[in-house]
């Protein structure tokens, strides 16, 4: 319960802060990815890969991205739902106002809630942290793509960690 607390706080000020600071640039989403699920069930190490989807609503200026993220996975019993706050600093950003696609590299983090379900015996949920790296490109003025490496962990006991190779597309407004 003190972690929902927390990540519910968490949360709100992030949401507070952010809506000051990025109001100029508002991110609606959808990302397809290809996942890695690594289970550890008495002993033995599995791994489940498959498709992941997900929708992100968030911010951004030109330095940093704030969304969050809902995400879904299902494959051979193996389901997740999970919901992030996802922040993401841009490293470098080619010359903004001149280029027709701007290339915008990045770094974040990510923390969250997630409930995991298997075809045995498993109903669990706990928090998801991590972090991402990748490249945002900027191809229309309301149009970015997102490519990027997502490396999640988790304190549900029976999963290790969650890897994943996302594709997305973000209309800016």
């Amino acid at each position: 319960m003190f972690n929902k607390i927390i990540l519910a706080s968490l949360v709100t000020l992030t949401l507070s802060h952010a809506s000051d600071e990025f109001s100029s640039e508002r991110i609606l989403g959808i990302e397809v990815g290809y996942s890695s699920l690594n289970t550890n069930k008495n002993g033995l190490n599995t791994s489940t890969n498959s498709a992941e989807f997900g929708l992100k609503i968030g911010a951004q200026n030109k330095e940093w991205r704030t969304t969050i993220a809902g995400n879904f996975f299902t494959k051979e019993g193996h389901k997740y739902k999970k919901v992030m706050l996802e922040f993401d600093r841009f490293v470098w950003a080619s010359l903004y106002k001149t280029d027709s696609i701007v290339f915008k590299p990045y770094l974040g983090g990510h923390i969250g809630w997630m409930k995991y379900t298997d075809n045995f015996s498993l109903d669990d949920n706990g928090m998801v942290y991590g972090g991402q790296a990748g490249l945002a490109w900027n191809v229309l003025n309301e149009v970015d793509f997102d490519l990027g490496y997502r490396y999640s962990l988790t304190n549900i006991e029976e999963l290790d960690n969650i890897s994943s190779v996302v594709f997305g597309v973000n209309y800016i407004y």
